[in-house]
């Protein structure tokens, strides 16, 4: 089984972001709210550098 780029920090990214929402808050409501907030901060931030590095040569 191959796992490409994109799907392997999405599941990195779902990953960590359940073990900072667990760890980091303490009502459940902060703890999901935590997470979703992570988990979109994560892809989002990847997603913008890898824009930012599509014009420079490998």
């Amino acid at each position: 089984m191959v796992i490409h780029h994109f799907p392997a920090m999405v599941l990195f990214a779902f990953l960590v972001s359940v073990v900072f929402g667990v760890l980091g808050r303490d009502t459940l409501r902060e703890r999901i709210l935590y997470g979703i907030k992570s988990f979109v901060l994560f892809v989002g931030i990847a997603i913008l550098l890898g824009w930012i590095m599509y014009p420079f040569p490998r």
